[in-house]
C-alpha cells in the first residue's frame, strides 16, 4: 500500500471538508450578528423611551405647577397699596405649602418687571421658609430674568441643567438645577412680573441612573455642547462648570456619533465604535431647536466590544458540534498515520544508528584537538584518548586507558562543580551535543591550561547517558589574549574617568554602550553600575526607542549622514527623573581602514539655567505686561499659524475684535489707574467665558481678538453676542457697567491675513457706527 499517496488524498479530503466548515460557519456568523444587533437596537429603544418619557413627565408636573402659579388672582393684587401685605403673606402660605407637598423646588419666586424679588419661598432642605423683605435680592442682570421677561405671557422659560451657584461659588455639596420662569400680565395685557421655580434636578438624575442601570451599555445625559452630565466616564460629568478641568465631552469621546447628533435630534446609528441611540427633551416644552442651550440630550452607547462578546457568547453554542467534527476527524486521521509512523519510527532508528557510528568515526579521526570518551561514573575514566595527548598535557594515552589517571584528576579543582553542572544539565535536558565553557587542567608539570571541549552524549536503549565524547581543545593563547583586553580597557575607562563631563562610547548598530565614565553614571544613575546591553536612549531619555526627528535627532543618524562631528539639543532625565536640556557633542570613531564609523562618543553638557533663562525671555517678549495675555506680536505669529492650519486640514476658525467703548472718558473721568483695573478685569470675564482652545490677545489700548478654532458663523454668532451681553451686565467698581462693541468673521478658503483682519476691522468698525454695544457678523 502506497502510504503517502494515502495521506495525500486523505489530507485532501479533510481541507475540503474544513473548507465547507468554515463556510457553514460564516453564515451561522453572520444571521447571528444580525440577530444581535436587532436585539441590541430593540434594548436601546425600549430604555431611552422609557427615559424620555420618565424626564417628560417631570417637566410637564412642573410646567403644570409654574402655569399654576402665575394664574393666582394675588399676584395682581402685590402691586395695590392696600391689599398687597395681605397678598404677600397669602402666596407666601400658599407657596409654602406647594413647596413642602412638591420636594423638589429649591425656590419658588415672583419678581417684578424690574428684576427685583417680592415674594421668596426656600425649600431649606424639606423645611419651606418664606424669606423676609428685607433680604429680598435683585436679579435684574441673570441671565434667566433677562431671557424670560421678553417672553409673552402664558410662555415658558427654561434654563441650561447646571449647578447652582451662591457668592460666585459653586455651591456644595453640588446641586443641579434647571430654572423655570413665565410672565405674568396684567389685566391689560402687559407683563408686570416673572415666576421662577428653581427645579432641584437631582432626582431626575437619580431616576436616570436607576432607570439605565440594567442597560448592556452606557447610558449619558449631555448638553447641546456635548459636555456631560451623567457618563462611565464620571471624571468629566460637569466639567464645564469647572473651567481649570479637562473639557472632554461627547465630541471628543465620540466625534463620528457627534456629527450626526448634531444634524439629527433623534436617531440610531452603527459605526466602528458601536450602536449609539440618541433622543433629546425641551424643558420648556417647546419644539427643538439648532441651538437650544436648555435642551438635554440622551445618548445610549453600545461598544463594538460588547457586541462581540454577546456575539460569541451566542456562537458557542454551535461550538459542541465543531469540536465533535474535528474530534472525529482527528482520531480517523490519528488511525491512518499511526501505522505510517511506526513504520517511519523504524527507518529512522536504523538511519540514527548509521549516523552515530559515522560520527563516532570522523570524531576520531579529524580535528587537531584531544578525542576522549569519558564513561559518566564517579571521577569519569576514561576508554579512549587520542595520541596527541601526551602533545598537550604530557601523559601519554596508556596513562588513562589503565586507570592510572581520571579526567577529574586533571581537572583544576576550582573547575569542579562547573564541569559537574554542565553535565548534569545537559543530561536533564536531554541534549546530544553541548559545548562547555572553557575550563582549566593541570599537565604532567602541575601547569594550567585554558580548554575547552565540545562533548556529544551517548544513552543506552533506556534513555541513561552511560557515556560521552569530548572534543578538548587548547585555548590558553585566546584566553591570554582575552586577559589583556580587559586589562587595556580597564586603562581605557581610568582615562576616560577623569573627563569632567559625561561622556560615553556608543555602538552605532546596536545603540549599545561600550563605556561609560563615571560623571555619566553619577549623573544618570546614581553612580550605580549599568546592567549588561544598555542602550544610550534608555540611559539618558528614559525610553526604549531611539531619538529620530528633527526635534529629537539621533546624533548616530547624523554623522551617518554627514560623516563629521555634530552637536545637538536634546531633553534628558536625571537619576531623580528631572528633565535636563543637554548640550551632546558627538565625534565618529572610525574601524582600520578609517572609512567605516563604527562607534560615536558622546559627551553631554548640562545647558538647562540657559535655556530656562530663554523661555522666560520668550514669555516676556510675547505677553501682555499689564493683562498677562499674548500681545501683538504673538498674536500675528497665532494668527498665522491657524491659518496655515487651516488651509492644510480644510477647517474653519473664527476671528473676533471688539473694543470697549468710550474707554478714553474713563481714563479721563477715573484714571488710569482704574481704567487699567477694567481691563484686567475684562480681560478675566472673557478668559472664564471661551474655551481653552481659543487664543485670546490685546490688540493695542482697549482691543481684544480671539481666535475660535474649529467655529462655524452660528457658533461664532452665539459666543459673541454672549461675551457682549457679559460685558454690558458686569459691574466694574468705581465705574460701573462698561460696553463694548464686536466684530467678528469666519476663515474663508481663500482668505489670507491681511483680508481676514480687513474684513475684521470693517464689522467692528460698523458697529461702531451703528451706535456701539453690539455684534457685527461678515
Amino acid at each position: 500500500m502506497n502510504i503517502g499517496r494515502f495521506i495525500r488524498l486523505y489530507l485532501l479530503s479533510v481541507a475540503i471538508m474544513a473548507t465547507l466548515a468554515c463556510l457553514l460557519f460564516w453564515g451561522i456568523y453572520q444571521q447571528t450578528r444580525h440577530s444581535v444587533e436587532n436585539e441590541l437596537k430593540l434594548e436601546s429603544n425600549i430604555l431611552i423611551n422609557q427615559l424620555t418619557k420618565r424626564m417628560s413627565l417631570a417637566f410637564l408636573e412642573i410646567r403644570s405647577d409654574l402655569r399654576f402659579l402665575t394664574e393666582q388672582h394675588k399676584l395682581q393684587e402685590l402691586f395695590s397699596a392696600k391689599r398687597r401685605e395681605l397678598a404677600v403673606q397669602s402666596l407666601q402660605t400658599s407657596w409654602t405649602s406647594l413647596a413642602m407637598q412638591r420636594a423638589r423646588y429649591d425656590q419658588i419666586r415672583f419678581l417684578d418687571v424690574s428684576g427685583r424679588e417680592l415674594v421668596r419661598v426656600n425649600y431649606n432642605n424639606g423645611k419651606p421658609t418664606a424669606v423676609s423683605a428685607d433680604k429680598l435680592q435683585s436679579k435684574k442682570y441673570r441671565y434667566y430674568f433677562t431671557d424670560a421677561i421678553k417672553n409673552t405671557s402664558g410662555a415658558i422659560y427654561s434654563s441650561p441643567l447646571d449647578l447652582n451657584v451662591e457668592n460666585e461659588q459653586i455651591q456644595l455639596p453640588l446641586k443641579p438645577t434647571i430654572r423655570f420662569a413665565s410672565p405674568v400680565s396684567s389685566a391689560a395685557g402687559n407683563n408686570i412680573g416673572l415666576v421662577v421655580l428653581n427645579y432641584l434636578a437631582g432626582s431626575l438624575l437619580d431616576d436616570f441612573r436607576r432607570i439605565s442601570a440594567g442597560f448592556s451599555g452606557h447610558a449619558l445625559l449631555f448638553n447641546w455642547q456635548g459636555y456631560t452630565f451623567l457618563s462611565p466616564d464620571s471624571v468629566h460629568d460637569w466639567s464645564f462648570m469647572f473651567p481649570d478641568s479637562p473639557q472632554a465631552g461627547i465630541n471628543v469621546k465620540h466625534p463620528e456619533a457627534w456629527k450626526i447628533i448634531q444634524k439629527k435630534h433623534r436617531g440610531q446609528t452603527f459605526n466602528r465604535q458601536g450602536l449609539y441611540t440618541f433622543d433629546y427633551l425641551n424643558p420648556s416644552g417647546d419644539s427643538f431647536e439648532a441651538y437650544c442651550s436648555s435642551c438635554l440630550r440622551v445618548l445610549l452607547h453600545i461598544p463594538n466590544e460588547l457586541i462581540h462578546v454577546k456575539l460569541w457568547h451566542k456562537l458557542s453554542h454551535a461550538a459542541p458540534i465543531l469540536l465533535l467534527s474535528l474530534l472525529l476527524l482527528g482520531t480517523l486521521l490519528g488511525v491512518a498515520l499511526w501505522n505510517r509512523e511506526k513504520r517511519a519510527a523504524n527507518e529512522r532508528q536504523i538511519r540514527r544508528l548509521n549516523r552515530q557510528i559515522s560520527y563516532e568515526h570522523d570524531l576520531f579521526l579529524s580535528g587537531p584537538g584531544v578525542i576522549a570518551k569519558l564513561r559518566n561514573e564517579l571521577g569519569w575514566p576514561i576508554e579512549f584518548i587520542s595520541s596527541n595527548v601526551r602533545d598537550l598535557l604530557g601523559y601519554r594515552p596508556k596513562h588513562f586507558i589503565e586507570g592510572e589517571l581520571t579526567f577529574s584528576s586533571i581537572i583544576d579543582p576550582a573547575y569542579l562543580i562547573q564541569y559537574t553542572q554542565e553535565t548534569t544539565q545537559a543530561d536533564f535536558d536531554r541534549i546530544t551535543t553541548f559545548k562547555r565553557a572553557p575550563y582549566q587542567i593541570l599537565d604532567r608539570w602541575n601547569r594550567r591550561k585554558w580548554v575547552q571541549d565540545t562533548t556529544h552524549v551517548i544513552r543506552d536503549e533506556m534513555g541513561r547517558l552511560t557515556h560521552f565524547f569530548a572534543h578538548i581543545s587548547d585555548v590558553s593563547p585566546l584566553k591570554e589574549a582575552q586577559e589583556q583586553l580587559t586589562r587595556s580597557h580597564d586603562y581605557i575607562q581610568k582615562v576616560v574617568d577623569t573627563i569632567a563631563d559625561p561622556t560615553l562610547v556608543i555602538d552605532i548598530d546596536t545603540h549599545q554602550l561600550q563605556l561609560v565614565n563615571q560623571s555619566a553614571l553619577e549623573l544618570y544613575t546614581s553612580g550605580k553600575t549599568l546592567k549588561r546591553g544598555m542602550t544610550c536612549f534608555r540611559l539618558s531619555h528614559k525610553r526604549n526607542t531611539p531619538c529620530k526627528g528633527d526635534l529629537d535627532p539621533c546624533p548616530i543618524t547624523e554623522i551617518l549622514n554627514s560623516g563629521k562631528p555634530i552637536s545637538v539639543i536634546h531633553k534628558h532625565f536625571n537619576h531623580r527623573g528631572e528633565v535636563m536640556h543637554v548640550d551632546v557633542r558627538a565625534t565618529p570613531i572610525y574601524d582600520e581602514s578609517g572609512e567605516r564609523v563604527v562607534q560615536i562618543i558622546e559627551s553631554h553638557r548640562d545647558i538647562t539655567a540657559t535655556v530656562e533663562m530663554e523661555k522666560q525671555l520668550l514669555h516676556i517678549a510675547e505677553t501682555d505686561r499689564l493683562t498677562q495675555i499674548y500681545n501683538r506680536m504673538k498674536f500675528d505669529e497665532e494668527l498665522k499659524n491657524q491659518i496655515a492650519w487651516a488651509s492644510m486640514t480644510h477647517n474653519q476658525f473664527g476671528l473676533i475684535m471688539l473694543d470697549l467703548d468710550n474707554f478714553k472718558q474713563i481714563n479721563d473721568s477715573y484714571g488710569h489707574d482704574m481704567g487699567d483695573q477694567v481691563l484686567k478685569r475684562t480681560v478675566e470675564l472673557l478668559l472664564s467665558r471661551i474655551r481653552k482652545s481659543d487664543i485670546l490677545a490685546r490688540w493695542g489700548g482697549e482691543e481684544f481678538m480671539i481666535i475660535t478654532p474649529l467655529t462655524n458663523q452660528e457658533e461664532l454668532r452665539f459666543l459673541t453676542e454672549s461675551l457682549r451681553s457679559a460685558i454690558e451686565h458686569i459691574s466694574h467698581e468705581g465705574v460701573g457697567s462698561v460696553t463694548a462693541s464686536f466684530g467678528a468673521t469666519v476663515l474663508n478658503p481663500n482668505d489670507n491675513m491681511r483680508s481676514l483682519m480687513k474684513r475684521v476691522d470693517t464689522a467692528l468698525y460698523q458697529s461702531k457706527q451703528d451706535g456701539r454695544n453690539r455684534c457685527t457678523i461678515l
